[in-house]
């Protein structure tokens, strides 16, 4: 995995396992209903015996509050809203759906990242660089991400490993690991005893030969009642932001030398990075936008 994607990862709260919560804008009016919030989880996950509640259980299958906690997403209309810490400045993650649209923000303080769907449209900018790009075709998976729903959906193994003790005297926790060779992603879910509503949830990254990175995320909002409006405009966008994907070679290199400078960003920062001055003629938005990100909240987090 390159150095640039780990930063996406860790940085835009976007994890390298993504849900299909808004793809291809499909609706989930046919489906049963989740729960309207978060704290109403408990009504489903409350019934059977939940093996997860038993911290000394050997648990081989799924618990039940990880599935209703997933299940929320597949509401017509919700609003999702978490705060980041552990990985440089932390960051505000909401995630709304409604009236067939969806989008993730991602407010880092000093700047906001931002992925609108709506039907074959995803369009992504960032007010860093002010650049934008629009992915037009059929979207397979949601590109906001999700861990909770991929958990469920990928059917990742229950484990043991790094449950914090304290949290779990507090919490009924759940964990579970997804492993792509050297590469390994523990996320550790704490659900309220009383509620069964998913309170906060950790995830480490763990890549051989470097130190284990650990964020947490703890849930602000959760609800399909109470859900802000959408508010996007195309036109304005268009407006003040710069079509990332319709730079020429020539124009893309000059474009991001600008913000490079303009931001105190040198060659032998690109190049711990695996990138050089070379590389912006054909440099994807989601790399130059990811990288600069990155730059910026390792340059905050120093002050």
């Amino acid at each position: 995995m390159s150095m640039i994607k780990r930063s996406l990862i860790l940085l835009a709260a976007v994890v390298c396992l993504l849900s299909a919560g808004c793809a291809k804008n499909k609706s989930s009016s046919g489906s049963e209903s989740a729960a309207d919030t978060s704290s109403s989880q408990a009504q489903d996950s409350s019934s059977g015996e939940d093996s997860s509640s038993d911290p000394q259980a050997e648990q081989t299958q799924q618990g039940d509050k990880i599935k209703a906690a997933a299940k929320f997403f597949e509401n017509d209309r919700y609003e999702y809203v978490c705060r980041v810490s552990g990985t440089h400045a932390g960051a505000t993650v909401s995630l709304i759906k409604n009236n067939g649209a969806c989008m993730q923000t991602t407010d880092y303080g000093f700047c906001k990242s931002v992925i609108y769907c709506n039907g074959p449209d995803t369009i992504r900018y960032d007010d860093l660089t002010k650049a934008f790009v629009n992915e037009v075709g059929n979207i397979t998976t949601d590109p906001t991400g999700n861990n909770i729903t991929e958990t469920v959906k990928k059917n990742l193994p229950p484990t043991k490993t790094h449950i914090d003790e304290k949290d779990a005297q507090k919490y009924d926790a759940e964990e579970y690991t997804y492993t792509a060779g050297t590469y390994i992603t523990v996320l550790d879910y704490y659900f309220d005893k009383q509620s069964g509503a998913l309170a906060k949830y950790t995830v480490t990254y763990s890549v051989e030969g470097k130190d284990d990175e650990k964020e947490t995320r703890e849930i602000v909002k959760m609800s399909s009642s109470e859900v802000s409006a959408i508010v996007f405009s195309e036109n304005q966008l268009r407006e003040n932001y710069t079509d990332f994907n319709a730079l020429s070679e020539a124009e893309r290199e000059k474009f991001c030398k600008e913000l490079l400078e303009k931001n105190g960003v040198k060659e032998e920062d690109l190049f711990q990075e695996g990138l050089t001055m070379f590389d912006l003629k054909k440099i994807s938005y989601s790399d130059f936008s990811s990288f600069l990100i990155g730059f910026a909240a390792r340059k905050n987090e120093k002050k």
